[in-house]
């Protein structure tokens, strides 16, 4: 059966933030898990400065990476034999490679993880901690796959910024290539730094004046915090922890781990390391590309795959909805269909982003229940009033969109929104501007284009310059709204999704919506005559302003069926491309607009990401992994039969 030797990039991701799976044995013999298994003989040079010793990987070594991530090998059909094979090599070549990344950064005089990493596998050993934590909780409460349905039972969820994967740049011959996004670089010089008032950066192995590892219980303290008193779930948070932390007593049970941060701490060390580990292979596969490929990473993705991909898509949805209004309606308001034609000859549709504040649980369907008891519709009218006054969001924790037990209301919220978008700058006028002879100039200058120019040459560059400088406008009014859009917010819906909620106005002045919002509209006939009758309908359509709403126009406070909203004017959707036909095709420098069109207010991520992450396959590490590995066993070891020796003998009861 083939092996293979990158096994341990596979492993890391997968267990990052999963608890290890199962116990392979359980002995007490401290002897029995320090014998060695394998031995590494390093032997090269750094300069002038000679390296010979021998590292030794430990029976617990294999163990504990086999109770990591060893195990999933037979889950995918391997043999105990084989599993407990591949664990191990994973193990050498992850010596092999980490060992490789640390002599390049001393040979080359730079610090091994800078501040921004430090704060990266921090932020990264908390997440995957807290993940776990949740996960267990989430099994107390029988929730599956973070749906909620109840007070305690909310998921959180926080704001994911989109991290770019590959980028276009120009060739020496002028046209356009593409390349990967160096990860380790965009994290080690864009990466934010984290550090506390005495100004220490968030760094796992970071010890004070008194040896106290004050970052680990940061994270311990943090975790606890949940379970203490008073807080929301508190009890079931602390027996999610006591589950947690059983496991892992479970899993290592020759270790001693009574104590519960004693035995936190582990698990905190545990996680760490395989992340510290698995940004190594990062680092070492960047490492490898500058060495390789000159400075460029390796992609198998052109221009022109992208150009023809997007081109075929066009043309499809062209050919199914050019004729077809009524399938098309459906696909563009539904959350899951992102149409790449937009037919636009029935109704104009606009994204808009939700803030939902739902009743309190049970209150609405009290009162519709007396009502179909025969309440007074009036008397009913006035109590859902008193519901509507009444109606608060909980914020949610914006490191991990758990609610915090404060509240805030409807009004309340909207008035901070509204200050929030004050804020920000105000949109231009194309024809205020080009009427304004200074400002005009001004823009010529920035621009490079002579006042001598012609008219048209002009009116192009300032248009271009307002089209640009109102879309980094917009992109100020989403930031402003965008915390309250995730953290003061009952509907999670469209959270971290390419797509945001659409409506339509159609040429009839019908207001569009999709079954997601049938439900906010008050439409029951028994309400005509009460004044939130349609009120939703009606602020979707006074949002959309007979066309004339700008990205950050906002709704006042709008009552639903089923709580209240706040509505987000977030753009109009429209064909990125005009003339569109059965013919319909780019050039390759028509990809710069797929690369500069996010697909919401949101996110950065563009049109292009989309393409290239569905068109990419990483093949090129994989087609020189091997070579990879057998020439850091030449160049970092005795480079013969000794340079890495199994005692298989000492490891073969584990299978």
């Amino acid at each position: 059966m083939k092996k293979k030797v990158f096994s341990l990039v596979l492993c890391l991701v997968m267990c990052a933030s999963v608890l290890a799976g199962c116990n392979l044995f359980g002995r007490d013999l401290e002897t029995y898990y320090n014998t060695v298994v394998a031995q590494i003989n390093y032997e090269y040079s750094i300069g002038a400065e000679n390296f010979s010793y021998v590292e030794d990987i430990t029976k617990r070594d294999l163990i504990n990476a086999y109770n990591s991530y060893g195990y999933s090998y037979t889950q995918n059909g391997y043999s105990q034999e084989d599993a407990v094979e591949m664990t191990l090599d994973s193990l050498i070549n992850r010596s092999l490679m980490i060992t490789e990344v640390e002599r390049y950064y001393k040979e080359a005089g730079e610090e091994l993880l800078n501040d921004a990493e430090k704060t990266y596998l921090w932020e990264e050993t908390y997440e995957a901690i807290y993940d776990n934590f949740r996960t267990y909780y989430n099994e107390i409460l029988g929730i599956e796959d973070d749906t909620a349905s109840g007070d305690e039972e909310t998921s959180g969820t926080i704001y994911e910024a989109y991290d770019k994967q590959a980028t276009l740049y120009t060739k020496q011959d002028g046209s356009l290539g593409i390349k990967k996004v160096d990860i380790v670089t965009n994290i080690r010089d864009s990466k934010h730094v984290l550090k506390n008032e005495g100004g220490v950066v968030y760094d796992v192995e970071y010890q004070d004046d008194e040896g106290n590892y004050i970052f680990k219980d940061l994270i311990y303290d943090n975790i606890l915090a949940y379970t203490k008193k008073g807080n929301t779930g508190s009890t079931n948070f602390r027996s999610a922890l006591n589950e947690y932390m059983s496991v892992v007593r479970e899993n290592y049970s020759y270790l001693d781990l009574d104590d519960e941060k004693t035995c936190f701490i582990f698990e905190l060390d545990r996680i760490y390391d395989i992340l510290k580990d698995n940004y190594m292979v990062e680092k070492y596969e960047q490492i490898y590309n500058r060495l390789a490929s000159s400075g460029s990473t390796v992609t198998n993705v052109k221009v022109a795959d992208v150009v023809k991909y997007y081109e075929n898509n066009v043309v499809a949805d062209y050919e199914k909805y050019k004729s077809d209004a009524e399938t098309f309606e459906t696909d563009i308001l539904s959350s899951s269909t992102s149409p790449n034609y937009i037919n636009s000859s029935e109704a104009k549709y606009f994204n808009v982003a939700v803030i939902k504040i739902a009743f309190e649980e049970g209150k609405k369907e009290a009162l519709d229940t007396k009502l179909t008891n025969g309440m007074d519709i009036n008397e009913y009218y006035s109590e859902l009033l008193k519901l509507y006054t009444s109606a608060n969001v909980e914020i949610k924790d914006a490191s991990t969109g758990e609610a915090t037990g404060k509240t805030i209301g409807a009004e309340n919220l909207l008035s901070q929104i509204e200050d929030a978008l004050l804020k920000t700058r105000d949109y231009l006028d194309y024809d205020t501007v080009i009427n304004d002879t200074e400002k005009v100039n001004e823009i010529l200058d920035m621009s490079g284009v002579s006042q001598s120019a012609s008219e048209e040459i002009k009116e192009e560059t300032v248009r271009n310059y307002v089209e640009r400088y109102n879309t980094e406008i917009a992109h100020e009014k989403a930031e402003a709204f965008l915390n309250y859009y995730y953290y003061y917010n009952d509907d999670t819906t469209y959270l971290n999704q390419d797509k945001l909620s659409v409506f339509g106005i159609s040429n009839s002045g019908e207001v569009l919506y999709n079954e997601t919002y049938s439900s906010a509209n008050v439409s029951d006939e028994s309400m005509k005559d009460y004044e939130m009758y349609n009120e939703f309908q009606e602020a979707i359509k006074a949002l959309y302003n007979d066309g004339n709403a700008k990205v950050g126009d906002i709704s006042n406070v709008v009552r639903g069926s089923d709580g209240v909203y706040i509505l987000f004017y977030a753009g109009e959707v429209n064909n990125l491309f005009s003339g569109i036909t059965e013919d319909f095709s780019l050039t390759q420098k028509d990809v710069l607009k797929l690369a500069n069109t996010t697909f919401n207010v949101f996110t950065d991520k563009t049109i292009f990401d989309q393409i290239y992450e569905s068109l990419y396959v990483d093949s090129a590490y994989g087609e020189y992994e091997e070579n990879s590995i057998n020439r850091l066993k030449n160049s970092l070891t005795l480079g013969n039969d000794d340079g890495i020796v199994k005692h298989v003998d000492k490891y073969k009861d584990l299978y």
